[in-house]
């Protein structure tokens, strides 16, 4: 199944930077429109209410409706964003997840020639070093080798 991408967008560090900062912003909207709302509930309790008329005070509810109602929206917003920053998250730990399965794999496979030529660095007696195509035979050696972490690590990861 092939995952697609918000509007097709390619995820760049800008773009997560421009992320974290509408979660900030929506922090301070959240918490400012909680305290208009805070604020508001407070006038009801001082003695100018009582001295307010009937329109203002239905006015003053009004207004404490929207007060409320924009806490909600800016609680729902910010919700969606931590959940969007959460997919983001797990998007970019799966690429992390396939970049370092690939790369260990090959350095696994890589190993191989690297141990192979070792040996035959070393100076002690080895098998093939007076054949005249013992460089052919140990190159062979190395890549069969290789070849065989390849398949085998193809198999372990693909199970």
């Amino acid at each position: 199944m092939k995952s697609r991408r918000p509007c097709g967008k390619k995820t760049t560090r800008k773009r997560l930077l421009e992320l974290s900062d509408l979660e900030t912003n929506a922090l301070y909207l959240g918490n400012a429109a909680r305290q208009n709302q805070s604020v508001l509930e407070q006038l009801k309790g001082l003695s100018v209410y009582h001295g307010f008329s009937a329109r203002e005070k239905e006015r003053l509810e009004d207004v404490l409706i929207e007060a409320r109602q924009l806490v909600d929206m800016t609680s729902l917003g910010s919700q969606n964003l931590a959940q969007l920053e959460g997919t983001y998250n797990n998007i970019l730990n799966n690429n992390l997840n396939d970049t370092m399965k690939f790369l260990t794999i090959w350095s696994i496979v890589l190993t191989a020639p690297t141990i192979v030529s070792g040996f035959f660095g070393q100076n002690v007696p080895l098998p093939f070093e007076h054949t005249p195509g013992g460089w052919l035979i140990t190159i062979a050696l190395s890549l069969l080798l290789a070849l065989i972490f390849a398949v085998w690590m193809n198999h372990y990861v693909n199970r």
